[in-house]
């Protein structure tokens, strides 16, 4: 099964950074049902709130940094994804890095 994952991933995936180090994944805006707007507004301007998802072969853990399009993203959660007693692929819910105030 990881070999069909690591293929699909080369294909279709896109080129991200995991703490500096090139690799391939899925990164898509994570859905929330509940949200009206995908940014909150506070007294420095709309900021965007959005969770990221990530689904990719290389491990992640909590506090890691994932660059994808220019944009730095934080872990917030990961785990491992099995079938059998295989890891075939990492998830994990990313938020986006904040603007530096210039």
């Amino acid at each position: 099964m990881k070999p069909s994952i690591a293929r699909i991933l080369r294909k279709y995936g896109q080129t991200v950074k995991v703490n500096g180090t090139e690799t391939r994944a899925f990164i898509q805006p994570a859905r929330e049902k509940e949200k009206a707007a995908p940014f909150e507004v506070s007294s420095l301007g709309a900021v965007d709130d959005r969770k990221w998802m990530y689904l990719g072969e290389t491990e992640l853990k909590l506090g890691d940094r994932v660059e994808f399009r220019g944009r730095g993203y934080t872990v917030r959660s990961c785990e491992s994804v099995h079938i059998g007693d295989e890891i075939v692929y990492w998830w994990a819910s990313l938020t986006a890095e904040r603007e530096a105030a210039e």
